[in-house]
């Protein structure tokens, strides 16, 4: 498999690193170019982090690790070397190849409530509930992106959210790592569809059980 230079690592994590973090700057649309001399790369203190990276990792292995660590708001190349950083990329290998599974799962958590609508409702004292479940990790990322897909959600939460300090940055995040996110649409479709039906007839049994009991009090 093809590997990077030192130099190749460092202007490859330099493109993603601004990628997720700039408004302005696509990776795809520059086609993963920066400015960057390769004089600037020798005198840099922490050259043999990047040569280390290189070596461990082929091409594609180290372009994931670089986002998957860029996700989890590391910024930094010396946060990279350590196993946690591993661990990190090990869970985003795990998310990729049982999307459908990690997604499905999700989905169980953000529709097991009574009322679906609070899924995406905004409200100016807190978050929608899907929101509050990303934050408190129990659901992942790409589940907001592939419901982002289907729903266009974070367009409205942007509007309703505009001044807030906290969902703007998940908002570019989803928006960020939307293009490096591949996966069977029609399948996704279906098993959304399976979980809002799902939702909806136990949302009318609890409905029937509430009726029931009043009418016997």
């Amino acid at each position: 498999m093809k590997h990077f230079s030192g130099y190749g690592a460092y202007l490859l994590f330099l493109a993603l690193r601004t990628h997720f973090t700039s408004a302005k700057y696509d990776y795809f649309q520059m086609n993963g170019k920066l400015r960057a001399n390769k004089e600037s790369y020798n005198r840099r203190s922490d050259r043999t982090l990047f040569e280390k990276l290189a070596r461990e990792y082929d091409a594609k292995e180290l372009r994931d690790f670089f986002i998957a660590n860029l996700l989890d708001d590391k910024h930094y190349v010396a946060d990279f070397i350590d196993e946690q950083a591993n661990m990190v990329y090990i869970d985003y290998q795990r998310r990729q190849q049982s999307l459908s599974y990690v997604c499905s799962n999700d989905m169980d958590r953000i529709f097991d409530q009574a009322d679906i609508r609070r899924t995406f409702a905004t409200s100016k004292n807190g978050y929608p509930d899907i929101v509050t479940l990303f934050l408190r990790k129990s659901i992942n990322l790409e589940t907001l992106v592939i419901l982002d897909d289907f729903t266009g959600f974070t367009n409205k939460f942007d509007n309703a959210y505009e001044n807030d300090i906290i969902w703007p940055k998940i908002s570019q995040k989803i928006s960020k790592y939307r293009p490096f996110l591949k996966y069977d649409k029609a399948k996704m479709k279906d098993i959304l569809k399976r979980k809002v039906n799902e939702q909806r007839e136990a949302t009318k049994t609890i409905s029937t059980k509430e009726a029931t009991y009043r009418q016997a009090s």
